[in-house]
Formats: C-alpha cells, sequence, structure tokens
C-alpha cells in the first residue's frame, strides 16, 4: 500500500495533538470539529456520536479536565486504504489542578483505536476507541 504518504501521517499526529488542545481548552466546537459529522467518541461512558452530541459530552466533561494536560505517545499509524487509516496510542494525562503549587503528576492513561479517514483533504476521526483506562485514586476518588 502507498496512498498514505509521510505528509499525511504527520497530518494524523497534528489531529491527535488537535484533539487533546481541544478538551484542555473546552473548546466544543473544535473537538467536534476533529470528528467526521458521523464521527463517534466510545470511552468509560459509553459512544457518543455525531458532532453535536459529542461537543456536548466535552461540555459534560467539563468539571474532570479542568487543570488536566492531555496528550498522545507512542502513535502508530496504519493504513488500511487511501483515505482511511487505523491509529493507535496512549493517552496520558498530567495533572495540576492547583498550578504552581501542585507537582504534576500522572492523573490517568488509557489506550486509544481510532480510525480516521481522509475528508476534503484533511484527516478526521471518523471513530475514537478508547480500550483501556486506568485513573489515579488521589485524583478521581471513587
Amino acid at each position: 500500500m502507498s496512498g498514505i504518504t509521510a505528509a499525511d501521517r504527520f497530518e494524523i499526529h497534528e489531529l491527535l495533538a488537535r484533539y487533546w488542545k481541544t478538551v484542555d481548552e473546552g473548546d466544543l466546537k473544535g473537538f467536534a470539529d476533529t470528528f467526521t459529522e458521523d464521527g463517534s467518541l466510545t470511552n468509560y461512558t459509553g459512544t457518543t456520536t455525531g458532532r453535536e452530541a459529542l461537543a456536548q459530552w466535552l461540555d459534560d466533561y467539563g468539571p474532570s479536565r479542568a487543570g488536566n494536560r492531555h496528550m498522545s505517545t507512542n502513535t502508530t499509524v496504519t493504513e488500511v486504504d487511501a483515505d482511511t487509516a487505523t491509529v493507535w496510542s496512549y493517552m496520558v494525562v498530567i495533572a495540576a489542578f492547583e498550578p504552581r503549587t501542585q507537582t504534576p503528576h500522572v492523573a490517568a492513561y488509557g489506550r486509544f483505536n481510532d480510525t480516521v479517514v481522509r475528508v476534503d483533504g484533511g484527516w478526521l476521526f471518523r471513530e475514537r476507541l478508547m480500550d483501556d483506562l486506568a485513573l489515579n485514586a488521589i485524583d478521581y476518588p471513587g
């Protein structure tokens, strides 16, 4: 297969970075726009489908993300065809709920298996699937 170029891979990595930036900043529209119109997110809260519902999901998630900084790591991109790829990555959440007074630490980690598609020359999530999650009890008691 040779449809996905190095530039495509870079853009897919940028998609993951943009996704987490919108989460950390509470950018509801920007978050929803990282997905296709009928894109879905499946995680510990269930499955959320469609941009409007995804924006609402992020809005509802707001209190849980205050002070968190999310990132993707160990990302791999596997071509399915010229316009589709699967993406595997870890998510690491660094917490500093009281900036400048609290030591940053790992609050959570998870694993994602995603399907991304080329739409109008760019890459978007069609499906994000969190298939593993561990939470630090200090940050997420109970």
